[in-house]
Order: C-alpha cells, then structure tokens, then sequence
C-alpha cells in the first residue's frame, strides 16, 4: 500500500508505503539498504535494564518487539531516501536505525530476545535420558534457531541438513513427546497464537526519493532536532556533514586523521544490520570527521589526558573548537583548523610533559608512580577542558613553558588533595577548599563555557588563588584528618595511603635523591618499626613516621635500629640524603628500645610516645615545607 506526495520540485516525492517486517528483512539480506555516514551509531540494548524512576525508561529492543504484537504496525514511520538506477532500487535510512536493528535481531535470533520462552522445552530435554553433551547441544540449537526456522521446524530436514544426523538418530524415538511443546512454543511466537510475525505486522515507511545525500543529512538533523535522546555530536555529525572547505596542510597529521576516520567508522559499523559506511580517502573529511579523527588520535597519543571522543553530550575537542572560534557555523575554515591542530597539539604535549614531571617514571612504579597516575582517570571531561584551554591562554600569552607546566601542576595537585578530605567532620571546612580549586567540575554548560572564554583570555585566574598559604593549610587539615591515634590492639593493619601522602613523599625523595638512585626500587619504610609495641594512643602508621627507601635497605633492616641502613656504604651514603627525616641514633634511642621477648630476639617497644609524635610533626613539617618550596620555586 503506498501513497505519493509530490512537492514543489521535478524530481523529488515523498511516497508513504507499508511494508511487511518480511520484506524489510529481505531488503536487508539483500545489501537494498545501507547506513550512511551521519547516521549515528545503534543504541539499543536487547532487554530491559534495572530501572531508575527518577529517568525516563531507555528504549530496548524487547519492549519494542512486545510493542509490535499488540499493535501489529510499527505507527511510528521508519524514514529511508531511495535511489533508482537501472540496475537496482536502494534505501538509505535515514530515521529508525534502533528500530531496523531490533526487527532483524529478533527475526535472526527470537530466543535471544524472549529466552523464557524455551523454558519448557529446555525441561522436557532435560528429562531424557541423554548425555550431558547431547542435552547441551540439543539446547543450544533451540536457542539459535531463526524465527522461520522454529516456525518451519521439521525434526529429520533440519538436523540432517545442519549436520546432526547422529543426534537425530538419538531423539527420534521421542519426536511425539516433542510435538505438543514444540506446538506450543510456535504459537506463542504466532501474532494472537495464528499468524506469522514477519508477515502479519506492518512497518510504516517513508520514502524520500531523488534528494541528493546533503539534503537527506538535513532531514535527519531536522527529524532529530528537537529529540532530545540524540545527543549534541550525534546532531553536529549531520549538521556538519558538508562542512568540507578546508584543507589540512601538514600531511602527517592529514595521514593520522585518515586512519582515525576509517577507524571511527569501522567502530560505528560493530554490531549493524545494515550496510554501513567505509571512509573514502578520496572525498575530502568533513568537520565532524576532523574534529572526532583528531580527539582518537590524540587518545592513542596521550591516554592519561585525553579521552577517547564518544557520543554523550559535547566532545571534548567540539567544546574547545567552540571556546576558541565562538561558534561551528562557517568557522571550519583552512586557517582555523590548521591553527586548532597546531594549538592542541602543543598543549597535550606541554599537559603530558606536565604530567611526567610531576610522576616521573623513574620512580618506583608499583609503589608510586601507577596508582598516582590512576588519579588522572579521575578527571572528567570539563576538567581538562578548563586545563587545556588554559595551556592555550598560557601560550597565547608568551609564558614560559617551565612557568605552565608549574601551574598546571599547582592547579593538578590541589584538585587532587582537596578531594583526599574525608568531608565527615566539617563540611563547611571542605567547601571552602573546593572554593579555591580552579579545574573543579561545574554543572551546567554555560557557566563552563563562559569559564574557559575567560581563562583563554587571562590564563592566570586558574592559579591567582592558589597561594602558599592555602596549601598548607590544606595540608594541615589533611594531616589532622589522617593522624589516627589508636591504642595497639583496635587496628593492626597497614594503612592504604591517601594520594597526598604518596605525592609529598614522591616530591621529597625526587628533590633530595640524585638522578642515578631514582633509578632503583624503593618502598615506604616505618621509621619507628611497625611492629613496635606501646602503651597508651599513637598512630603508628602517619606520614610523619614514613619514609622513602631503596627497597633492598627496607629488606635488609626489618624491625633492627636505624643504625642498621649505616652498616653499609651504599647505605651511609643514602642516609646523607634522609639526614632531614630520619632521627639521630641518640634521638630513636629515646623513642625506642629493644627487649628480648619470649624467642629471646629483641623486640622494638615504643617508650616515650610525646617524643615519637614529636618526630613525626617535624617530619610532616619538612614534607610540607619541601613541598611548598618545590611548587613555589622557593630557595632554600
């Protein structure tokens, strides 16, 4: 059944027809209809997912498929241009992708979508008395038969022909014990228990034909403008669809760029129906190939900083296209998109060169160096939004590179202590740190937008606030937090240390250890054994009784005095290094003391818990203190 529509052009109609779901799936089989490049990806998933009732439900293939046996019409057209050549009639779809993948799915795998459905059958085989190999397999023919298939089931044609004739020999005596729930299970996948679902239900179609491919990009950005289930991208994909008067020069990021797109539309391609897609390196890329080409390939480059483009709200390299160029209409201009390469390009290297100097990785990996940088997949995407444009306004400016990289660091490190605070105590103390932390993550696009428009313009107001003083009071808070004074036996568990502890002793021991012993293996060590007893509350485990040591010296010394690391020349000379952190024998001797205990081997014992809190807020005060003097660029 169909309807035409002319309008006011020669060779342009609209028609309105119905097809059957068994033709749609013809057309498919049969490579009549493809996915063109600004159709977004197929975003289904097969069941429904557990539900939050504070969100609209998502949309999934099942609840579609139910939806159509009770009303026996898709209602909701599926949209497709059409080309007629001599040879061939073919579709582009252009609205109704999710919908094309749900019928195919359930028509190539029905048990897939209403698994519940072989229950019985799935009982009746494990009542026979066959082998658990024969049982399985039996199963697991059922679970993937097609529709036509379960509908047209004959027992001896289809396992003769599908290579089951040994199994077919087995179960042949019970074919009458099958029948009835065999029966049964096709009824229930018949529209009202009597017609066919690929031949009964009905598929709305509109069909756009003799519209070239620009003008059907325009009628998917028109149908999906105001759906508020597509998202920003997936809407600059059609709008920028022809957005293709620009030319790349350098030819090593033009060659990146190609091997992203076909990448990108390979990716796309995973799980479709229909034909897709493949890059055609001889048309020229478009803005949103460009823009999403280059997010990849700095992905590959800089994984700790830039995030692989997806299809949620505004990518990242979109956003920052827009703060630098205001807007995407007309803007994708040679002399912008050359300039967009030349600037990203330089901040994530001057980001990741940020990042190394702050985690280098001749420290210790396992101890320091990994789990720091896992804090970087902390960051979300406004957060190194408001980084990178800042690296741009730092650029534009003229600042020294070392100078950025100390900023951002400054601006890094503070965003990652103010959320060490545990926030239990003193909320009101937590957020006015917070006030303070410049790349924190801000609801709402406008105000982030109108932030990094500001920050491109005077870099310097992501750092003006982040004096010397506000660190250390930060870090005072954090140690107040962290020191837990307990008595012996309510907790004999080493600690996980929180990242600002990790991140004062990694400055400490980079700043004070030469370059050829960053080289070795080192691991925390109690200065005061951890084994020691005591009376009364300490907490034998806070930064300030923590120190970084090469790791065969930590072996070496166990819980023995801390004379035991000066017994060797290497050990001596690395003590000269530690002299700020670790006490005089004479000093650990008014600490500790060594009784023999029942194995007569001397046991550390903790005698003057006053001294022992000294020594460890001394310590605390150099970590911070060199801390503060690395990041400030204060002379000592």
């Amino acid at each position: 059944m169909s309807s035409i529509m002319n309008i006011p052009h020669m060779l342009k109609k609209i028609r309105i027809e119905q097809w059957t779901v068994k033709e749609l799936i013809h057309k498919i089989d049969n490579n009549e209809i493809s996915k063109p490049r600004f159709q977004r990806k197929k975003k289904w998933d097969k069941h429904p997912k557990n539900r939050d009732d504070s969100k609209p439900p998502n949309p999934n293939e099942r609840e579609y498929i139910e939806f159509l046996y009770e009303t026996e019409n898709s209602v909701h057209p599926i949209t497709f241009g059409q080309e007629t050549t001599p040879l061939k009639i073919r579709f582009s779809n252009i609205d109704g992708n999710n919908r094309i993948n749900a019928l195919k799915y359930f028509v190539v795998k029905p048990f897939k979508i209403f698994p519940e459905y072989l229950k019985d059958i799935e009982a009746l085989i494990n009542s026979l008395p066959l082998s658990e190999e024969y049982k399985e397999t039996l199963k697991d023919i059922f679970k993937n038969l097609s529709y036509n298939e379960i509908i047209n089931f004959k027992y001896k044609s289809y396992f003769i022909e599908n290579g089951h004739a040994g199994l077919y020999k087995k179960i042949q005596i019970y074919r009458d014990t099958f029948e009835p729930v065999e029966d049964k299970l096709k009824t229930r996948l018949k529209i009202r228990g009597e017609d066919n679902f690929d031949t009964c239900v009905k598929i709305n179609v509109n069909l756009f034909e003799g519209y070239t491919i620009d003008e059907l990009c325009k009628i998917f950005e028109d149908i999906n403008k105001y759906n508020t289930k597509l998202t920003e991208t997936e809407l600059l994909a059609s709008q920028l669809f022809n957005e293709t008067n620009f030319e790349i020069i350098d030819e090593t990021h033009k060659a990146e760029l190609e091997k992203q797109i076909k990448k990108y539309y390979i990716s796309k391609a995973e799980g479709e129906v229909l034909e897709c897609y493949t890059h055609d390196t001889t048309k020229p890329i478009n803005a949103h190939e460009f823009i999403v080409g280059f997010q990849n390939y700095c992905n590959e480059k800089y994984k700790d900083i830039i995030e692989k483009n997806d299809e949620k709200g505004v990518g990242l390299y979109y956003k920052i296209w827009k703060a630098l160029y205001l807007n995407f209409t007309s803007t994708f201009t040679t002399e912008n998109v050359n300039d967009f390469l030349n600037k990203i390009t330089d901040a994530c290297c001057i980001f990741n060169e940020t990042i190394e100097s702050i985690f280098t990785c001749k420290i210790n990996d396992k101890l320091f160096n990994k789990s720091c940088k896992e804090k970087m997949k902390s960051l979300k995407k406004n957060n190194i939004y408001v980084i990178i444009t800042a690296i741009i306004g730092f650029r534009d400016k003229n600042t020294d590179r070392n100078d950025i990289i100390n900023n951002i660091s400054k601006c890094l490190l503070y965003h990652f202590m103010v959320n060490d605070l545990k926030n239990k105590d003193n909320k009101e103390v937590t957020d006015n740190f917070k006030l303070y932390d410049s790349i924190t993550y801000i609801a709402g696009g406008g105000h982030i937008d109108a932030l990094t428009k500001n920050i491109l313009s005077e870099p310097y107001i992501i750092i003006d606030k982040l004096t010397d003083t506000i660190f250390k009071n930060l870090i005072d808070v954090l140690y107040s937090e962290n020191n837990n004074p307990h008595e012996i036996n309510k907790s004999n568990k080493r600690r996980t240390l929180k990242f600002f502890e990790k991140i004062l002793m990694l400055i400490f021991y980079k700043e004070k250890m030469p370059s050829n012993l960053l080289k070795n293996e080192f691991s925390l060590e109690h200065i005061i054994p951890y084994s020691c007893k005591y009376e009364g509350d300490l907490d034998i485990n806070r930064i300030g009784n923590l120190v970084p040591i090469i790791g065969a010296m930590n072996s070496s010394r166990g819980n023995k005095h801390i004379d035991e690391y000066s017994k060797t020349a290497d050990g001596k000379d690395f003590c000269k290094f530690i002299i700020d952190i670790i006490p005089e024998s004479n000093e650990y001797d008014k600490i500790v003391a060594y009784n023999k205990n029942k194995k007569n081997k001397s046991a550390p014992v903790i005698i003057n818990n006053e001294l022992y809190n000294n020594m460890c807020a001394k310590n605390e005060e150099t970590y911070k203190q060199n801390f503060i003097d690395c990041m400030f660029k204060k002379k000592k």
